[in-house]
Parts: structure tokens; sequence; C-alpha cells
């Protein structure tokens, strides 16, 4: 290569500011997360498997609280304790969540009109995140909100705190051979069947929104397409990358700020006002279905639901349960319902919620012979 070809090549960088500063705040913030927390958090987990948690909603409390405490004070620290808890993986979300919605507004996704392959591309994508169903929604958010596809999105959302490569060995790990194939099953013919074929069903009925807006404000439309004759200084373009960032990030933060206070209730208030000990006292078609109900609702950190499950096998409770909690929590929650309900498709999000009850009853059923 002759110094002449070389000065050219780095001449055309400044052809390329945007993927390039896309590229490296993609890298930063993906190198962020991943080595300085949730790798090594999830780390700890698996060390921690087999041990008790602190419920079934967080795995460690900052702020202690017991039966003798005021009701309030209870559920206080329990929203506390679920805050905390969440405070990494949300943060990640939100940020990452703007970038995909920024780099794809200029960038549109080429993804293709087979639901079943979008689905299955969003949960590659997802495999390596490591971040629960509830803290990824902002990313599925930055998806669709960015004009991606939303089976990509919730490809992306249940592939994420499940086929985690950590999480996946814990699962193993902690619970017969059974009960991780039956569950790894269900969530491979969600992402590949139940998703897409709901999806592709409620686009005929002209109930889901396929591409999503920003209510109120014109910045989902495309950019205009950058000047071919490299002539855009670096700051000019980089000033404007951060303002569409922030601009972005915000719109993701103020939603999510909501619901997760509102998030952090309902778990509180399922923590102290469901009698738990009775519920699992001994399985039977109606405290299965209750259970169901109440697990696919609960919004947990990642991994939590494989602790949970296998500290209930631990104490001896009826397999039935922990194949249960196994399926159900963590997988859905209050968290993707809501974002769905506003977002996408309110038929979705019942729909999907429904499936999972009456997937995780079904399964607990047939743990429970």
């Amino acid at each position: 290569m002759t110094t002449a070809d070389l000065a050219f090549r780095v001449s055309r960088i400044r052809c390329h500011w945007r993927p390039l500063i896309l590229g490296i705040a993609t890298l930063s913030l993906l190198s962020l997360f991943w080595f300085a927390s949730r790798y090594p958090q999830l780390f700890k987990k698996a060390e921690h498997l087999g041990k008790p948690v602190a419920s079934m909603a967080f795995g460690s409390a900052l702020v202690a609280a017991d039966a003798s405490d005021p009701l309030w004070w209870r559920l206080a620290a329990n929203m506390i304790n679920w805050l905390d808890g969440m405070k990494i993986g949300m943060s990640f979300g939100i940020a990452f969540g703007a970038l995909l919605h920024t780099t794809l507004r200029y960038y549109p996704m080429k993804i293709g009109k087979n639901l079943y392959l979008n689905s299955i591309k969003g949960a590659l994508v997802g495999v390596p995140m490591g971040v629960c169903a509830n803290c990824a929604v902002p990313a599925a958010c930055g998806v669709t909100r960015g004009h991606g596809r939303v089976e990509t999105a919730l490809g992306f959302l249940f592939s994420s705190p499940n086929f985690n490569p950590v999480v996946v060995m814990m699962t193993i790990m902690a619970l017969p051979l059974s009960m991780v194939l039956a569950k790894y099953l269900v969530l491979l013919l969600v992402i590949t069947a139940v998703v897409p074929g709901l999806i592709g069903w409620l686009e005929r009925r002209d109930q889901v929104k396929l591409v999503i807006t920003d209510l109120g404000e014109s910045s989902c439309d495309l950019p205009a397409t950058p000047r071919p004759d490299c002539s855009e200084p670096f700051l000019p373009v980089l000033q404007e990358l951060t303002r569409d960032m922030a601009r972005n990030a915000w719109m993701l933060l103020k939603p999510t700020v909501a619901i997760m206070l509102l998030a952090s209730l309902v778990a509180a208030a399922l923590l102290e006002l469901v009698p738990w000990t009775s519920l699992l006292a001994r399985p039977s078609p109606l405290r299965l279905l209750a259970a169901s109900a109440l697990s696919t609702f609960m919004p947990v950190p990642i991994a939590l639901d494989v602790m949970f499950a296998s500290q209930l096998q631990g104490e001896g409770v009826s397999p039935g349960f922990v194949m249960l909690f196994a399926m159900t929590l963590g997988t859905y929650s209050i968290v993707p319902s809501i974002y769905l309900w506003r977002d996408v498709s309110k038929p979705l999000a019942v729909l999907l919620f429904g499936f999972f009850v009456i997937v995780g009853w079904l399964l607990a059923m047939a743990f429970s012979v």
C-alpha cells in the first residue's frame, strides 16, 4: 500500500462519521454493561444458586423489613429493593433503546417481511444481551419507535432473559432435565411460532401497529440522506447524533420511570398481600392457576426465576410449582404488558399474558401428577 493510498483511505473516514460514531457508542455501551456489571453479576448469581434469595421479586435486600414492621414500611422497603435490583439493567435498557432508535432512523432495518425469520433474528441479537424482560422493554421500544418490526422486538425481549448462556447454564444446573426441556421447548415455540403467528393474525385484522411513531413529535421522520460529498465536519455530526440520542433517551425515560414505580408497587403488594405460604402448601388446579397468573404478572430481575425455582425445589415444594415459576416468573410481566398495550397492540398484550398463564398452569398440572 502506497502512502497516497493510505492517505486516501484515511481521508475517506470523514465520509462515514455517523456509522463510526454510532459503532463506537454501541461498543462502548455494551462493553461497559457486559464486563463491568451484567456478566460479573450473573456469575455471582450462579454461585448463589441453591441458596435462599431475599424474595421472589428481588435477589438481595438493600433495606431490611420483617413481618413485625408496619405494612406501609414493608411495602416501601420492597419497592426500594425492587428498584435497586433493576436500576442497572433498566439504565442500560434506556441507553441502548435510545441508541437503537437513533441508529434505525438513520439506517432503517432491512429485515424482510417474513415474520418468523424476523422474530428469530431478534432473538439471536437478544441472546448475549443479558437483560430481563422488564429492562428489555426500552430496547424493544427503541426498535419499534425506530421503524423496526414488532416481532423482532419481541424476539429480542423473550430471548434476552432466557437464552443468555449463563442463564441457560444456571437452569441446567438447578432443575431436572425434564423441566429444562419443557421450558426451552415452550420458549422456542413462542419465538418461532407464537409471536409471529399472533402478529400476522392481528395484522390481518388491523389490530397491531407495525411501525411506531413518537406521539406529538416529528422525530420519527427519517432524516435527510447524508451528503455524498463527504463535506460534513465531525463536530456537527457528533452534536446532531448526541441531540438525537438525548432526545430519544428522554422520550424513553419519561414513561419508563412511571412504569418502574408502578411495577415496584405491584411487586411489593404481591409479596406482602398474597398468602404465598398457604398458596404453595399443596397443588390443586385452582391454586396452580392463581399462582401462574401471579407469577406471570410479577416483574423480576434476570435469572431470579431460576434461583427461586431452585430454592422451592430445595425446600421440597411440589414439582408443579417449581415448574410453574421456572416457566412464568421473569418470562413475561406487567412491564412488557404495559409496553405492548400502549405502543403496539392491546389484544397482543392480553393474548401473550393469557398464553403464559395457561402454559404455566398446564405445565404445573403435568408436573404435579
